[in-house]
C-alpha cells in the first residue's frame, strides 16, 4: 500500500516559495579609481603648504619694505650727521664756557666779599686797637685783638653794628695782659657778617624821627 503525504510537501514549497518584500533589489555604490582618505590628505597637505608659501611671500614683502625704510632713514642721518657734528660741538664749547663763567663768577664773590668784610672792619676800627687774628666760617666772624681799655672794646663793637654788616655782635672773652711794660686787654669776638646789609640808622637820623613824631 503506498502513501502520499501531500500536505508536508505543501508546507515545503511554501517555505521555499516564501520571499521577503523588496528581497530581489540591491544597492551599491560605485567603486572609484582612487582612495578618498588618501586625496583628502594630499589635499589637506597642499592646502598648508599654499599657506605657508604665501605666508612667506607677505613677510619677504614686509621685509623688503622695512629695510627700504631703514635705508632711507640711514640716508637722513647720514646727511644731518655733519650739522649734527656741528651742534654737538657747539653744545660742547657752550658747556665749557658755562663752567669758566661759573668759575670766574664764584672767584669774584669770594673776591668781593673778602675786600667787603675787610673793608668794613678797616672803617669799624677805633684808634688804639688792633687785630691778631680773624676767622671766616660759614658767615660767622671770630676776631682776636688788644687794646688798652674796656671802653674802646665796647666802642669797636658799636662800630660793628652801626656798619649794617654785622650782626649778633658778642664779646665771648676778655683777659689783661702786659706789653712793653703797659697793660693791655686782650678781647675775643664773635659775629654774623652778611653781604647784603640794611641801611644802619644814624644817631641823628632817629632824632629827627623822634622830633617830627613830637610835632606833629
Amino acid at each position: 500500500m503506498i502513501q502520499i503525504n501531500l500536505i508536508r510537501d505543501r508546507k515545503v514549497e511554501r517555505v521555499a516559495g516564501a520571499k521577503p518584500a523588496g528581497a530581489g533589489v540591491s544597492f551599491s555604490l560605485p567603486k572609484l579609481p582612487f582612495n578618498v582618505g588618501i586625496l583628502a590628505s594630499v589635499l589637506g597637505v597642499v592646502i598648508v603648504l599654499v599657506v605657508i608659501v604665501l605666508t612667506m611671500i607677505s613677510q619677504k614683502a614686509q621685509i623688503a619694505s622695512l629695510e627700504s625704510k631703514i635705508k632711507g632713514y640711514n640716508e637722513e642721518l647720514t646727511k644731518l650727521a655733519g650739522p649734527k657734528r656741528l651742534v654737538d660741538d657747539y653744545l660742547a664749547k657752550q658747556a665749557d664756557v658755562n663752567t669758566k663763567l661759573n668759575e670766574i663768577a664764584s672767584i669774584d664773590k669770594t673776591r668781593f666779599y673778602t675786600v667787603t668784610l675787610l673793608d668794613q672792619l678797616s672803617h669799624a676800627l677805633p684808634d688804639y686797637l688792633w687785630l691778631t687774628s680773624m676767622k671766616d666760617e660759614k658767615d660767622v666772624i671770630s676776631m682776636e685783638g688788644m687794646t688798652f681799655s674796656n671802653l674802646i672794646v665796647a666802642d669797636f663793637m658799636d662800630r660793628l653794628k652801626g656798619s649794617g654788616y654785622f650782626s649778633n655782635v658778642e664779646l665771648t672773652q676778655t683777659t689783661k695782659a702786659t706789653s712793653e711794660g703797659r697793660d693791655l686787654v686782650k678781647f675775643s669776638i664773635t659775629s654774623k657778617y652778611t653781604e647784603n646789609p640794611n641801611k644802619p640808622v644814624s644817631p641823628a637820623e632817629t632824632t629827627g624821627q623822634t622830633a617830627g613824631k613830637g610835632s606833629k
